[in-house]
């Protein structure tokens, strides 16, 4: 059994606190949180012990496993100080602020010989899934346009408002949807542009992005995100040599609109979602800390989503293409 301590007890915390709890081989051993209040809402939400500082947690023996659930500019140094008290680390995304940051957590996995993964979960999300899926089986032909756009209306709240933070949407979403290209398309990402917006509301972080990647195959991936959006744009849109595809919201209820050419014959049909779950990501440490089985989200494949969100801050600060070799 594995004795789990959640550090930070937000909004994601409780949800990492809740897939601890419904695995098996995972033991939910307590949270970690310097407010007191939130201690006490830990406690009678899991009837959990609760620690104060981070300090009390590496000093305790039982302790195999620490989930970070802080703020994004707090992941690289609390995640290093656990690896370097000989504990595995799962970190909420984003991973990290930079390349240099992932390296150093790279480097104090292997040199603690202990886990470090991070919690990617959209690589669960149903939608992404069967786009994938889809991409993948060749019935688009070779796709050469992909566009992925999450976005809403309404004013940023908590840290996530604060730059010094590590708030805005490139770290946010951002991390998410970066991810999901680079594990979706079978060629390495080669060149990126990024814009950033600061509109409507009167924070010192982006409210809208749109980022270009391009492949070494030629592809385009096209990324959009923001929070100042009356009307949104589809979730998916992806294009091929044989035909397209369309999703307009996330989530598994909505089919994928997939219209083909080939061979003289027209076909347009929905495919249905694939159900996946958040919850199996932690099937999968749970598996990986008991029994050994390979880890699912690697750090050193989410390093290369890192290299791309450097880049793209880098591209939107001198309003060029920025080559991703100068960041590998």
């Amino acid at each position: 059994m594995i004795n789990a301590v959640v550090v930070g007890y937000g909004g994601m915390g409780k949800v990492h606190c809740d897939f601890v709890r419904s695995v098996s081989g995972l033991n939910l051993y307590a949270v970690c949180d310097t407010d007191k209040v939130r201690r006490q809402t830990a406690e009678k939400d899991f009837a959990v012990r609760t620690f104060e500082s981070m300090d009390q947690v590496l000093e305790d023996d039982a302790v195999t496993l620490i989930i970070i659930a802080t703020p994004h500019n707090s992941h690289a140094p609390l995640s290093i100080k656990a690896m370097d008290a000989g504990k595995n680390v799962v970190v909420e995304k984003v991973m990290c602020l930079s390349v240099a940051e992932a390296d150093a957590m790279i480097a104090a996995s292997k040199k603690n010989n202990v886990m470090l993964s991070v919690f990617q979960s959209r690589r669960w999300d149903s939608d992404y899934v069967t786009v994938k899926q889809i991409v993948e089986s060749g019935i688009l032909g070779e796709v050469f346009l992909v566009e992925s756009s999450y976005s809403w209306y309404g004013q940023p709240g908590g840290w996530r408002r604060e730059k010094k933070y590590g708030g805005g949407h490139i770290y946010d979403w951002g991390a998410h949807l970066i991810d999901q290209a680079v594990n979706m398309i079978k060629s390495e990402a080669e060149t990126v542009f990024c814009d950033f917006q600061y509109r409507i509301w009167k924070t010192d972080v982006e409210s809208y992005f749109k980022c270009l990647i391009r492949f070494k195959s030629r592809l385009i991936y096209e990324i959009d995100i923001g929070n100042i959006l009356h009307v949104s744009k589809p979730r998916w849109y992806a294009l091929g040599e044989l035909g397209a595809l369309i999703k307009r919201y996330i989530g598994v209820d909505e089919k994928v609109r997939v219209k083909t050419h080939g061979n003289g014959v027209i076909s347009d049909m929905e495919i249905e979602c694939v159900r996946a779950e958040w919850r199996d990501y932690y099937v999968n440490i749970s598996h990986v800390l008991n029994e050994g089985a390979e880890l699912l989200v690697k750090p050193e494949d989410v390093r290369k989503g890192i290299v791309i969100i450097e880049a793209a801050i880098k591209s939107a600060e001198i309003g060029e293409s920025v080559k991703l070799v100068d960041y590998i």
